[in-house]
């Protein structure tokens, strides 16, 4: 299958990446450019073929634009788009929504939110369309309102405007495609360290198989990477 994913430089991104390539698929890997990219690049070297690094700034319409015409060129359709994209900023560990930073309410609804949907915008073209063609958003359970916890607050607001946006889209083109606003779990890896309960490949291998129909999900649009339920 042809296979675009975003935010591989490390955590659960690359560990996608590492997944998908393994099984046989192939993978546009879209990354920050002012990541580092060491990882990535050095999976992709005795991978030969399988991936094409992208420079992919999800908040920047123009960047997103250009990698799509890029997985137009290699692909021409995608079979499976993940979008794992995303910010938690160091700040918003510490700060209660009454003493938000503004500047990182914006950022993380920039990269959180408005880049979901600049994916959706720029993607949604070249997936196939015949039911099988599947987008899954990387959000949180942070993002839920049944979710009272007042940790992360910019991050939990960007994340539950980013599931609105995701059910907006199966509400116009559910019937074409398998859509779905993903918790990943809270895994080990940099952003989610603190609240760790599994490791990043755990993650990695329950996405795979709900992308791939492994894992039976129906017509439920928040589901956690083992493909249960999530409520909103």
């Amino acid at each position: 299958m042809n296979v675009v994913i975003t935010g591989t430089n490390k955590g659960l991104g690359l560990c996608l990446v590492k997944t998908f390539i393994e099984r046989g698929h192939r993978v546009l890997a879209g990354m920050y450019e002012g990541d580092d990219k060491s990882q990535l690049e050095a999976f992709a070297s005795v991978n030969e073929g399988g991936v094409v690094i992208v420079p992919m700034d999800v908040s920047d319409e123009g960047s997103v634009n250009l990698s799509a015409r890029i997985a137009c060129d290699i692909f021409g359709s995608i079979d499976i788009l993940i979008n794992n994209a995303g910010i938690l900023l160091p700040k918003d560990r510490e700060n209660l929504i009454y003493n938000v930073d503004v500047k990182d309410l914006k950022k993380s609804l920039e990269v959180n939110t408005i880049g979901t949907v600049i994916m959706m915008k720029e993607f949604l073209p070249l997936m196939r369309d015949d039911g099988k063609g599947t987008m899954i958003f990387i959000t949180s359970e942070a993002g839920s309102m049944s979710n009272s916890g007042s940790n992360f607050p910019s991050y939990s607001i960007s994340k539950a405007a980013a599931n609105k946006a995701v059910f907006i889209l199966r509400a116009t083109v559910g019937e074409r495609y398998r859509i779905f606003a993903v918790h990943p779990g809270r895994m080990n890896t940099e952003m989610g360290r603190t609240t760790a309960q599994i490791e990043p490949e755990e993650s990695a291998d329950g996405i795979y198989r709900i992308a791939t129909g492994i894992t039976e999900v129906g017509d439920i649009g928040f589901i956690n990477y083992k493909g249960e339920p999530m409520t909103i």
